[in-house]
This record gives C-alpha cells, sequence and structure tokens, in this order.
C-alpha cells in the first residue's frame, strides 16, 4: 500500500519538501526556543544582582534595620510566596531575613557559600511547582547576602511550546499544499512529455511539445523530444521511401529473370536460348546480389556494427589507382581524366577499402553522368586539419531541389532516372565519410557539371 501512495515523483516531492519543512521548522524552533530560554536565564539573574546590589547599599548606609526594612518591602511588592531574602553571617547562619513562612523548605537545601564574589544556583524545593534561583553574594565583612526568586521562565517556555506545536500543524499543512503544488508545476512538462510518448506510441509524430516558461531543465527536455520526435519521423518516412524503393528495385531483375525464362520456356528453345537466358539470370543475380550488399553495408555503416580498422593511409595513392582502374570507361566514351594532388605522399587515417569504395563511386557516378568528350577533374589538397577530396564533371548538374536528397538511400534524380543505378554509389559516400568524421557535400549550379567535396580530417 505505501509503495502505491508514494508510486508518483508528484507525491514522494510532496512528501520530501513537507518533512524538509517540517524539520526546518522545528530546527527554528529550537533554535528560538534555546534563545529564549537563555534571555530569560539572563534577565532573571540581572535582575537578582541589581537587586543585591541596590541591598548592599542598603545595609552599608542603613544599617541591618534599614536593610530588614527593605526585605519586608521588596518582599511585599513581589510576594512573599515569589521572593525571598536573607543575611547570613559568615558561619552561613540567618541574620535577617524577610518572611520565610512559604520557604521554609530553602533552610535544608544543599547550597554552597561563595568565596568570592557571587554564585548563582537553580533548585527545585518542596512547596513550590516551579524551581527557584538564589544568588548568594560574599560581603567584604564575610557576611552573605542571599535573595531567590520562583523562577517562572517555564510557564512562558510552555506558552510558547503551545504556540509552536499550532503553528507547526498549520506549517505542515500549507506546507504540504504549496508542495503539492510547487511538484506538480514542476512535473507538469514531464507529463506532456509522456503524452507526447504516447501518442507516438499511437502513430501520431506531428504533435509537438510546447515546453513553455517551466525553466531551463524542462525546456531541454522538451526540445530534445521534439527532436527526437522529428528524427524518429524522418526515419519512418525514410524507411518507408526505402522499402518502396527496395521492393521496385528488387522487382525489376527478378521480372526479367521470369521473362527470359517464360520466354525461353514458351518457344522452342535450343541450348543457345538456355545458355542465354542463365546468362541474364546470372546477370541479374550478380545485380540483385551486390544491392543486397550495398543496403546490408550502408545499414552496418550507418548503425556502427561496420567494423573499420584505421590506419595510416597515402590518400595519394588511393585516387591514383581508382583514376588508374576508371581510365579505360572514360576513355572509351573519350572522357579526359585530369588529376591534381597537392602533396605526396597524402596521409590521412582511416580505412583503405571503404576509402577506396567511396573514391570508386565518385568516380563510377562522374562517369556515368558525363557527356562523351567531357571532363572530370580530381583534385586532392589540404585544408586546415582536413583532407579535401573534389571530383568535378561538366555534365548536366544537379538541380537544386535534389542537391538536399542526393546522398539518401534509393534517391534518384530526374536527370538520372535514364541511367541504370540504384541510388546507393552517393549514400554509402556520405556514411563512409561520416564513419571517418568527415563529410560529403555537392556544390552544381544545375546547368554547368556537379562538383562532390569530401572532407576527411588529417
Amino acid at each position: 500500500m505505501q509503495n502505491k501512495i508514494f508510486s508518483t515523483v508528484v507525491r514522494r516531492l510532496t512528501l520530501s519538501y513537507t518533512l524538509l519543512f517540517g524539520v526546518l521548522s522545528l530546527g527554528a524552533f529550537l533554535l528560538v526556543y534555546v534563545h529564549i530560554a537563555h534571555n530569560l536565564n539572563q534577565q532573571t539573574d540581572a535582575r537578582l544582582r541589581a537587586t543585591v546590589r541596590e541591598l548592599i547599599k542598603t545595609r552599608a548606609e542603613e544599617g541591618r534595620g534599614g536593610l530588614q526594612e527593605e526585605f519586608t518591602i521588596e518582599s511585599a511588592a513581589t510576594g512573599t510566596g515569589m521572593v525571598f531574602f536573607r543575611l547570613l553571617d559568615p558561619g552561613g547562619r540567618p541574620v535577617v531575613t524577610s518572611d520565610l513562612s512559604a520557604w521554609k523548605a530553602v533552610h535544608h537545601s544543599p547550597l554552597s557559600l561563595p568565596e568570592s564574589g557571587d554564585q548563582i544556583d537553580r533548585l527545585h524545593i518542596s512547596g513550590h511547582d516551579v524551581p527557584i534561583r538564589i544568588i548568594t553574594a560574599r560581603l567584604k565583612d564575610g557576611f552573605f547576602l542571599q535573595a531567590g526568586v520562583a523562577d517562572d521562565k517555564d510557564e512562558v517556555l510552555e506558552s510558547y511550546r503551545e504556540t509552536f506545536s499550532t503553528v507547526f500543524l498549520l506549517i505542515l499543512v500549507l506546507g504540504g499544499i504549496g508542495a503539492h503544488f510547487i511538484a506538480r508545476r514542476a512535473m507538469g512538462g514531464v507529463h506532456e512529455v509522456t503524452e507526447a510518448a504516447a501518442r507516438i506510441a499511437g502513430g501520431d509524430l506531428d504533435q509537438p511539445i510546447s515546453s513553455g516558461n517551466r525553466g531551463e531543465e524542462i525546456e531541454a527536455l522538451a526540445a530534445m523530444f521534439n527532436t527526437m520526435q522529428q528524427r524518429i519521423s524522418g526515419l519512418i518516412n525514410e524507411l518507408k521511401g526505402v522499402i518502396n524503393n527496395v521492393a521496385h528495385d528488387l522487382r525489376m531483375p527478378i521480372t526479367r529473370m521470369r521473362g527470359a525464362a517464360e520466354t525461353t520456356l514458351t518457344r522452342d528453345a535450343d541450348l543457345r536460348s538456355y545458355q542465354d537466358m542463365a546468362v541474364t539470370v546470372i546477370e541479374e543475380s550478380d545485380r540483385l546480389v551486390g544491392q543486397i550488399n550495398t543496403i546490408l553495408e550502408l545499414a552496418e555503416i550507418d548503425a556502427g556494427l561496420k567494423v573499420m580498422p584505421m590506419a595510416e593511409v597515402d590518400l595519394a595513392r588511393v585516387v591514383n589507382m581508382a583514376v588508374e582502374l576508371y581510365q579505360p570507361a572514360a576513355e572509351e566514351r573519350e572522357i579526359s581524366l585530369t588529376v591534381q594532388i597537392k602533396k605526396q605522399p597524402f596521409l590521412i587515417t582511416g580505412n583503405l577499402s571503404s576509402l577506396q569504395r567511396l573514391l570508386a563511386n565518385l568516380l563510377d557516378n562522374a562517369v556515368k553522368f558525363t557527356p562523351p568528350g567531357g571532363k572530370i577533374t580530381i583534385v586532392l589538397d589540404s585544408e586546415g586539419k582536413h583532407g579535401v577530396l573534389s571530383v568535378a564533371d561538366n555534365g548536366p548538374g544537379i538541380q537544386a531541389k535534389d542537391q538536399k536528397r542526393i546522398f539518401d538511400r534509393f534517391y534518384r534524380g530526374d536527370a538520372s532516372r535514364s541511367i541504370s543505378g540504384n541510388g546507393l554509389g552517393l549514400a554509402l559516400v556520405r556514411s563512409i565519410a561520416q564513419r571517418h568524421n568527415g563529410s560529403a557535400t555537392v556544390d552544381s549550379d544545375g546547368k554547368n557539371g556537379s562538383c562532390f567535396v569530401v572532407k576527411l580530417p588529417c
């Protein structure tokens, strides 16, 4: 039952704040209580010492007779049951006293006499409900002057305790109400996040959280949740696009394989026809396997699952090898390949096979989209602590609306739909660059070619 009662953070905060208010109030009460008790003692002692000084002066001026008269006046003024006075000889025997009818027990009280100055004692004696404070002062002639007063500070403190008890209960009630209000207000943003999470679980990704003015922590939580919500929405939309593209791109080679098989089976086919069908099936299967492998590689890189051992790589050598590999394809289309490497060796830390794949995809893309007789320029330079690899061509260019999505998986701009491809090459370029803590961008005016730029930390 207790766990259920205090299962919510609001209730726990309310209880914690209420207990804190209670402990602080109790601590304040104790401090004030001790201070009041100390001040009352000091005031009583100060009055006793002032009275003794007056009595010493009276004895010096008027003798024992005047002292007796002063005892009587003081006792009558305060009350014989509230105060008493005594003059004791050096042996401690009473010489002059006030009315001691209410103070008979004082004679039997274990009081020590000071050797000099004065001393104050607090005693409980029979016949009195409250303790008494007694001052005993040693006079110059060896006599002792003694004054006692009923110490009624306990009544004052009792009244204070009763008042505090009432105030303490009020503090707990009001503190609990205030704590509950503060806790609910503090957790209001968390409730909104919880409700938003419930909406997301129900499939609603279009309602962001309004943080309002709830404090930096709640505002930061709401901002991060909205970012996460947008990211989830983007991933879901991307996933839908990926599924549609995968279904389309995988269906095409399967359809071609099925068409080749049906055509061969529905006619009088000779061995040559079956061999042609087998070649078609193998080619389409290889294309299908390659596409699936690229999809898996992209997923592994983005998820951080692909193992990429990092080592020192000469990027200039990688560029030269890639250019040498694509030189025949470029020459076949009368495309000029120009390489500009600012320094050799050009050393960076990276994964050799991944960087080879990155450059191969960029060159393959450039050769595909550069018209016959065109030009491709590969430049390797440094910029601060980064190596900058650019591959520029004078092809048809990329429209502004396509540049924002050109690195997305399966995305193909309008100019590329007539050219074979699956829209995964540039996505893989960006993923490899990001895995190397770098970036991949494109610059194009949409008419006069494109320039792909990859920045990698040296």
